[in-house]
């Protein structure tokens, strides 16, 4: 048992003890520290000590390792298919800790991601910490199932940048590939790619998708391959590839014939939103419009704000004002609670510069509080689309120095940070 020095530290950091108080009348600090880095291996009598104040039988370790392996696999398998089974997850723990560092850590990672799906994101985070203290990036099956864990947890928290950190810290492990199973990895490039098309790098994520996607069909999964081909069409959409983006949404829309009809709702919104986002960047805004409003019937399935921002956009695109309000109206008095910051400072914008009294101070006000937020938060396509919208309005109004402003700000941002269009 090599990394028995592991098992030590895992159990003392779980149960948030320091090193002094562990080995306290046993050993000092200092050698307890290299037993748990692996430097020294101390002799049996030593270790029974240890384990006993951390609550486990020494002699039992690492008896019955494989069939706790198989075990935490099924499990894990079964979480990825979305099937929580009947898995006796503390039966499970307890076997786990006897069966060694490896199988620990193993059920530790899985655990994570049980808590991730019940969208436990504090104790998630607890033991992550954890875990990143105990298991080194290295090429085996426990830094995989890791680095996927981490994948969806930066995902969960919308910190894409640290996603992608993961995922390619992941892969410039030589051999990553054959660590997990096809499901795995077709799981692994999806989270990857979306991660990529979230922080608008358009070309990266339809790469990685279509390694799901490959991988997906191969596999016959068919609701995963249709949830890739829905961030294919988006990222074709965004650079421009405007009939790509069409046949890859009818593909889609061909493989929800093969769902069963309960899960159609969701997917018919995903895919009616994105054809409105394709139509809008031809100049096509009456086409968007039907297609969003079509996307509109399904909202109870979905946050509804960035559809109804998208018929927003497009009907003051249109100038037709009178309907644009309307869904403003209909977005603040929707049932589903509290507007997040970016989508209420956004529709603040667009109350302000339809105002039938509409100053210059307003007008002046406004862009400060939304560029300024949108700065703060990094969404460089929010802050070119806004900045873009506003050097219109001062140049409508013959402010051509507050006009120039926006208008260099959006061509810095653009050459700087995005990839494609904007996907709202």
């Amino acid at each position: 048992m090599s990394n028995i020095g592991k098992l030590v530290k895992l159990k003392r950091l779980e149960k948030n003890m320091k090193q002094d108080e562990l080995c306290r009348g046993i050993c000092t600090p200092s050698y307890l520290s290299r037993i748990e880095n692996n430097l020294v291996i101390a002799d049996d009598g030593l270790y029974t000590l240890l384990f006993e104040r951390l609550g486990i039988n020494y002699r039992l370790i690492g008896q019955n390792s494989s069939l706790v392996d198989s075990r935490i696999e099924n499990w894990y398998r079964n979480l990825l298919e979305m099937n929580e089974g009947n898995e006796d997850i503390e039966e499970l723990k307890e076997f786990a800790q006897i069966a060694g560092e490896e199988s620990y850590s193993k059920f530790q990672i899985v655990y994570c991601r049980y808590l991730l799906i019940k969208n436990d994101m504090e104790e998630a985070d607890k033991l992550i910490n954890t875990l990143r203290q105990v298991i080194p990036c290295d090429t085996n099956r426990n830094f995989f199932l890791l680095a996927n864990v981490l994948l969806l947890f930066y995902i969960k928290k919308n910190d894409f940048v640290k996603a992608i950190e993961t995922g390619e810290k992941l892969i410039k492990q030589h051999g990553y590939e054959c660590l997990g199973r096809k499901l795995e990895l077709g799981i692994f490039y999806y989270n990857l790619a979306l991660s990529y098309k979230n922080l608008y790098y358009y070309e990266l994520a339809s790469s990685y998708v279509k390694r799901a996607l490959s991988i997906f069909k191969d596999e016959y999964l068919l609701e995963r391959a249709l949830a890739c081909h829905i961030i294919l069409g988006t990222c074709y959409n965004n650079l421009g590839k405007f009939q790509d983006s069409l046949d890859t949404y009818q593909l889609a829309e061909r493989i929800l014939d093969y769902l069963p009809k309960e899960e159609h709702k969701k997917y018919r919104f995903a895919i009616n939103n994105n054809l409105g986002n394709c139509f809008e960047f031809q100049g096509k805004y009456l086409e968007a419009v039907n297609y969003y409003i079509e996307a509109t019937k399904y909202l109870t399935y979905q946050d509804p704000n960035n559809a109804i921002l998208n018929l927003i956009r497009c009907y003051y695109t249109l100038g037709d004002f009178s309907n644009a309000k309307k869904w403003i109206q209909k977005a603040r008095s929707n049932d589903s609670g509290m507007i997040p910051e970016k989508f209420d400072i956004q529709y603040k914008v667009f109350e302000t510069i339809m105002a039938d009294n509409l100053t210059v101070e307003c007008m002046i006000d406004i862009q400060k509080l939304s560029i300024d937020y949108f700065l703060s938060m990094n969404d460089w396509m929010l802050t070119a689309y806004y900045s873009k919208l506003f050097a219109s309005l001062y140049e409508s109004n013959n402010l051509y120095k507050q006009a120039n402003s926006m208008y260099k700000l959006a061509l810095q941002i653009r050459n700087e940070n995005i990839q494609g269009e904007n996907e709202e």
